[in-house]
């Protein structure tokens, strides 16, 4: 079972992260047959790490909370709020395959939905599909989050290849899914491989 985990630093945390960094890395390394994709997200210019995002193959729920407790940033205090979707991979990619042009950025694109957007999803959805297969070249992986029992479409998670951020704002901006207000919450930031 998919999730989509979005971890939050707490403000200035840069000392604890740094003290906790070797025994996080040990502890993400236990997953990594697991992991699709995981790094952190950060400034613009890339100063601070703000959070991080997962997106993790897990038994279920219960374990994908077991992982975030059990982290170490969690437990030293680094990381306190979380978000945690099911979610569903639309490219065949992981880290250790996914497309990237040298000299790119990569950047981080995560939106849940306004409450009463299934109408919007559903309208706009052969639309915002060609969009994406449009600008397959700057898409490393992209997905729906999900509700509890997978049936219902509530977020988009996009992690970007893009020239710049300007460009990667643009690329979300113009998606029929965000031109049509289908998104409540909207996250972006530069973001790195972990």
């Amino acid at each position: 079972m998919l999730f989509s985990i979005l971890i939050y630093d707490e403000p200035d945390s840069a000392a604890l992260r740094d003290q906790y960094r070797t025994a996080h890395l040990d502890y993400l390394e236990e997953f990594d047959a697991q992991t699709l994709f995981a790094g952190p997200f950060t400034t613009d210019d890339e100063s601070a790490d703000l959070g991080s995002l997962r997106l993790i193959d897990l038994p279920d729920r219960a374990a994908a909370e077991q992982h975030i407790a059990d982290e170490p940033y969690v437990i030293g205090g680094v990381q306190k709020r979380w978000q945690i979707h099911r979610w569903r991979g639309g490219l065949p990619y992981s880290w250790r395959d996914c497309p990237r042009k040298e000299g790119n950025i990569q950047a981080m694109f995560h939106a849940v939905d306004h409450p009463d957007a299934k109408e919007k999803r559903i309208e706009h959805r052969e639309t915002h599909a060609a969009y994406l297969k449009e600008r397959a070249d700057m898409i490393m992986m992209h997905g729906p989050l999900l509700d509890d029992e997978g049936a219902q479409t509530i977020g988009s998670v996009w992690l970007l290849d893009v020239p710049s951020l300007a460009a990667g704002r643009e690329l979300f901006e113009g998606d029929p899914f965000y031109t049509s207000g289908v998104f409540k919450d909207v996250t972006f930031h530069r973001w790195r491989f972990g």
